[in-house]
């Protein structure tokens, strides 16, 4: 999995998954041990909330809203033939 960014102790990281498309563009929280995965589009939670600090979840998908473009961005690079990636700001 590749780690995007780090802030505020959340790791934010997005799977590569290379010619094939799992799911809707999304990306994997992790803090303090709990995780969970946010649609990049709604910014709504798709799994693992249980757990998941609602402070640190309202976190997410603020810098969501902030970085939406660079994480459309990754997706299509994660997803493509090389899977590279690039680090956000966090």
């Amino acid at each position: 999995m590749a780690t995007l960014a780090m802030f505020d102790g959340i790791i934010i990281r997005m799977n590569p998954e290379r010619n094939t498309r799992h799911h809707q563009p999304h990306i994997h929280a992790r803090y303090q041990g709990a995780e969970a995965s946010f649609d990049i589009a709604s910014r709504k939670l798709f799994a693992g909330a249980k757990g998941f600090p609602r402070d640190q979840q309202y976190m997410v998908q603020a810098w969501i809203v902030r970085h939406e473009k660079e994480l459309y961005a990754n997706w299509e690079l994660l997803h493509g033939e090389n899977a590279t990636f690039f680090k956000i700001e966090g």
